[in-house]
């Protein structure tokens, strides 16, 4: 599969140091419970500065939920996605693991 590239639809600072982030969900894209993808953020300098996250939505659900904590003295990628606002978009790998 391709990287996708998926629009925040909403996304929400749970505390100070946690966001919740919920995105589109491409169309065929398929994972199981306790799978990971890899994400990064669309803007130049972020693009090729791949994380990985657990899903936090189910399968069967038409969107991506992400939660995730923040690390602001790290000056890396999640302090950047706390950053992200509505319509900003992130970049995402296939689904992988095998937790359960």
């Amino acid at each position: 599969m391709k990287r996708k590239i998926v629009k925040i639809k909403s996304i929400k600072h749970i505390n100070h140091d946690v966001v919740e982030i919920v995105t589109e969900k491409p169309k065929g894209y398929s994972f199981e419970p306790g799978q990971a993808t890899d994400l990064a953020i669309n803007k130049d300098g972020w693009k090729e500065e791949k994380r990985p996250f657990t899903f936090t939505s189910l399968p069967t659900d038409d969107y991506l939920n992400f939660v995730i904590k923040i690390y602001p003295s790290h000056d890396g990628v999640t302090e950047q996605l706390a950053e992200l606002t509505k319509g900003d978009e992130l970049i995402l790998d296939e689904a992988y693991g095998a937790i359960q």
